[in-house]
């Protein structure tokens, strides 16, 4: 017998496949993946302020090699600069380019469709309380460690 909670867990790994392989598809045209476009995003907001690879690694909770492994790609690409300090030649500061600048916007305005598209099937307050549900769980999950 399935208990409700193995059913929960199934429908969000189902969500998260569904809007991660709809983002990546859609990303297809920037030569982009959701992960790179997430951490394009993390760099536009802290535009201006240093930002080293361990930042990133702490927010998005994501291990070392991962976190190489997408900033490699993303500046491959052209859509970052890696920077040696001057004072502190080991660390490495993560700029966005001018591509990657050009396109932010663009980004931004079709991934908000993409979520009112997604979220148009519930209320503001139906919203709010999903988001209240979630934010529960992830406390709860990290109440576990």
């Amino acid at each position: 017998m399935q208990r409700e909670s193995n059913i929960i867990n199934k429908q969000l790994k189902m969500i998260q496949n569904t809007f991660e392989e709809r983002r990546n598809k859609h990303l297809l045209k920037y030569n982009l993946t959701s992960s790179q476009q997430e951490i394009l995003f993390y760099l536009g907001f802290h535009e201006g302020k240093p930002i080293h690879q361990r930042e990133i690694e702490k927010w998005f909770h994501l291990k070392n090699p991962t976190v190489t492994g997408i900033l490699n790609r993303l500046e491959e690409k052209g859509f970052i600069v890696r920077k040696t300090k001057e004072d502190d030649k080991r660390f490495r500061m993560i700029e966005l380019t001018e591509k990657s600048r050009c396109l932010m916007q663009e980004m931004y305005e079709e991934m908000w469709q993409m979520d009112d598209k997604i979220y148009s099937c519930m209320t503001e307050e139906e919203r709010s309380q999903l988001s209240g549900l979630l934010e529960r769980i992830l406390k709860s999950l990290s109440e576990l460690e």
